[in-house]
């Protein structure tokens, strides 16, 4: 659980790092809108992201979760990079 980041509009509330409740909490509580493209408005960061992927990009780059590899130690910023990972490993 982290604080909410959002530049133009802080809420002051706490958001459970999950690329889908950051991206519901996004909808609710900032007006994003559910389909387009949206500039991030973490601090630092503009980039455009589609609404589909906007939550994965908060939870990747800017929340930085941390996830293990349990064969080799690696660590991955998301969960599905490790699932793909493990595939291979």
């Amino acid at each position: 659980v982290r604080a909410c980041e959002w530049t133009d509009q802080p809420c002051g509330l706490f958001v459970e790092m999950n690329k889908v409740l950051v991206a519901d909490h996004l909808l609710h509580w900032h007006g994003v809108e559910s389909k387009g493209t949206t500039l991030c408005k973490f601090e630092g960061c503009s980039k455009p992201k589609a609404m589909l992927n906007l939550g994965r990009h908060i939870e990747g780059i800017h929340y930085t979760t941390s996830y293990e590899c349990p064969y080799c130690g690696k660590r991955w910023s998301r969960s599905d990079s490790l699932d793909r990972h493990q595939v291979t490993c």
